[in-house]
């Protein structure tokens, strides 16, 4: 099978597999009331994969994410502002690994 039509289906199958997931996790939530605990954890669970991920790289000892979390931490600070913290740490991993591979 060509490697362009292998890529087509791989995506395709991801897609469906989200898919998949976001309908059967509706349909599982809908089974619990949503308590305020509930509520509170599942809020916190995304950021919690998150900081599991980056913090195992940093461990790992990668300047690159290193630098970027803490550009991210430190504009967070500054700026109060999501959306330009992981900015800037995207923009510091993008330049970190353009200027040293």
């Amino acid at each position: 099978m060509d490697a362009s039509i292998t890529g087509f289906l791989v995506i395709v199958l991801m897609g469906l597999v989200v898919y998949a997931t976001r309908i059967a996790g509706s349909e599982f939530m809908s089974l619990f009331e949503m308590t305020p605990r509930l509520e509170t954890v599942l809020k916190s669970m995304a950021s919690s994969v998150l900081v599991a991920i980056v913090v195992s790289e940093c461990a790992r000892g990668s300047v690159r994410v290193s630098a970027a979390v803490l550009a991210a931490g430190v504009t967070m600070l500054v700026l109060k502002n999501p959306l330009f913290a992981m900015s800037s740490g995207v923009v510091t991993a993008a330049a970190l690994s353009f200027m040293y591979g």
